[in-house]
């Protein structure tokens, strides 16, 4: 059944890939002595205190997390890269130091429903 639409998949996840600086997965970054597969996503959120905050903070706030895998998706003329991501649980596994330098424990997983994100030129 061809329908004229055409989807396309590339996996980047054993090369990496390239959008201003170089991005790597996880299980490539464990045989290397350099590691490029974490990244940073600042969003603006509301923020509550508790579900009868009357209050609400519109604020930015980061989070963390560690490429899994690459992919390239063309559909007909529309192209992205998405990131497949672990998150790092914010609650525990970010802390700032007395040097106010950001401390990010990689084991600390949490966020599992929210898998992809799309890579952007930044």
């Amino acid at each position: 059944m061809n329908s004229g639409y055409k989807l396309n998949i590339i996996d980047h996840s054993v090369h990496g890939y390239e959008i201003r600086c170089s991005y790597h997965t996880k299980s490539r970054d464990d045989h290397r002595t350099v590691q490029n597969s974490g990244i940073m996503l600042v969003a603006t959120t509301m923020q509550v205190s508790s579900v009868k905050d009357k209050n609400p903070v519109i604020g930015d706030m980061s989070f963390y997390e560690i490429i899994e895998d690459i992919w390239e998706v063309s559909y007909n003329t529309f192209n992205t890269v998405l990131f497949k991501c672990k998150w790092v649980e914010n609650n525990n596994g970010v802390q700032i130091d007395n040097l106010h330098f950001t401390l990010v424990d990689l084991s600390q997983i949490g966020h599992s429903s929210y898998s992809f994100i799309i890579a952007t030129y930044g």
